[in-house]
């Protein structure tokens, strides 16, 4: 048990495969038992003094302590993978604080902890966790959002946390929330009320909140489409954003999404490459680790790039490509 202020209001919350207990109000996560032991205590403490320090440097690491300042924001403070300590600056938008403490502080945390942060989303299917990674844009969170519309689970959403031991990887899901850009959630809307997704799930969009320092991006409420259960991680698809002409032909037909296997070396590169605030892996004095992490994961699962038309909008395309991959890969298992 940690030590806590019993004058302080604390709230349980489960994200990550751990047992939160907050003392700021973190209403993106899921409610967990009040007599949960936690893992993890976030609280508000007067990180002022560091001030200086962290002006002349994007962060500092003291004493185990991870640090960083987000000016008009809040001083961070994450340490031993076990604590978060946010310095709230006078009139910080509320939003702004947490976006930084369940993104930037939970990542470090995370890494802290032994668990790899990958920058993406990730998807059930059968039984297993699916990532999707790429770079900013290629419609990481829109693809999770259309398999949530055809009727699977989601994992996360923006930051998938993996365990990998010696014989397995473990994907711990996030939270139930979504970001989607204003033209996705049209283009998702046009797609639920086309006569070929008239099986879809019903997915509100409404009483959506924009997010803070994002253009147009909305938090997109998940609950009841969310798995939050550890399971296995199956697979991963790195989204490439390509020109019609370079990405879209496969066994000389005219298609708007093709792939290419990656071999292990490829998809640890992959790994490395999408692995969550991965620039301050050095500092934090685990490059070591995080390697050694990605080149586990790489020789357990299966991966692919997909590429995709850029032009238009592909998501339905590469849902049901992402099935047929994974269905022809499970009759390979099948047959061994």
């Amino acid at each position: 048990m940690h030590d806590r202020s019993a004058n302080v209001s604390w709230t349980k919350y489960t994200a990550f495969g751990l047992r939160i207990a907050s003392e700021l109000n973190l209403p993106e996560l899921l409610l967990a038992a009040l007599e949960a032991v936690e893992d993890v205590v976030i609280r508000q403490a007067d990180l002022t003094a560091w001030s200086g320090q962290l002006e002349q440097a994007n962060f500092v690491m003291l004493d185990e302590r991870f640090m960083f300042q987000i000016p008009g924001t809040a001083i961070y403070a994450v340490r031993e993978g076990k604590e978060i300590e946010v310095s709230i600056f006078p009139g910080a938008d509320p939003d702004t604080v947490r976006l930084f403490v369940l993104g930037t502080c939970m990542g470090v945390l995370l890494m802290q902890r032994r668990i790899l942060p990958i920058h993406g989303s990730a998807v059930v299917i059968g039984g297993r966790a699916y990532a999707f990674v790429g770079e900013s844009g290629t419609g990481k969170s829109t693809l999770a959002a259309a398999f949530r519309q055809a009727g699977y689970q989601m994992v996360s959403d923006d930051v998938i946390a993996v365990k990998a031991t010696a014989s397995s990887a473990i994907v711990y899901p996030a939270y139930p929330q979504q970001k989607l850009g204003l033209d996705s959630l049209l283009q998702l809307e046009a797609l639920r009320e086309n006569k070929h997704a008239r099986n879809s799930v019903m997915l509100q969009y409404t009483d959506l909140r924009m997010l803070a320092g994002e253009l147009n991006k909305y938090a997109v409420p998940a609950v009841d489409e969310f798995f939050n259960d550890p399971l296995p991680l199956g697979g991963v698809f790195e989204l490439v954003a390509d020109s019609p002409i370079r990405a879209l032909m496969r066994e000389g037909e005219l298609v708007a999404v093709t792939e290419q296997p990656l071999n292990v070396l490829e998809c640890l590169h992959t790994l490395l490459q999408h692995t969550y605030r991965r620039v301050i892996i050095p500092r934090m004095g685990l490059s070591e680790w995080s390697f050694d992490t990605a080149a586990r994961m790489a020789r357990k699962v299966e991966g692919w790039r997909l590429l995709r038309d850029s032009s238009i909008f592909t998501a339905s395309e590469v849902v049901q490509r992402v099935l047929e991959l994974i269905r022809k890969e499970e009759k390979s298992y099948g047959s061994h």
